[in-house]
């Protein structure tokens, strides 16, 4: 698990970029700054000021803290994608992706 702030949030920008479905160019565009230092935050090579966090974490819908978050490195890559993706989606939405979930391990219990 990384201990460095900067790589922490960097990595949390890109995961919940790509499961927003932003490019580095569209997510500098909301946010009023470079692409390219999209890519130095992503890279953890700079730390955004707390009103960049605030207004990177507009744009993506998910609360500043978020990004600042470090998970478990045992928490599977797949399902830390998954909760990227869920993030800032409706509650409906969000029910609709657990029971199609709950269908399928119900459906497959004998394979398991």
């Amino acid at each position: 698990m990384s201990n460095n702030i900067q790589e922490v949030a960097g990595k949390n920008i890109r995961l919940y970029r790509q499961a927003k479905g932003l490019t580095q160019e569209k997510l500098a565009e909301l946010v009023n700054v470079s692409s390219s230092y999209i890519g130095y935050l992503e890279r953890g090579l700079r730390t955004p000021s707390l009103d960049l966090l605030a207004r990177i974490g507009t744009a993506l819908d998910v609360e500043p803290k978020v990004l600042l978050y470090t998970a478990s490195d045992d928490i599977d890559p797949t399902l830390k994608k998954l909760n990227a993706l869920l993030t800032g989606k409706n509650p409906k939405s969000i029910n609709f992706v657990y029971e199609v979930a709950m269908a399928y391990f119900v459906s497959t219990s004998d394979s398991a």
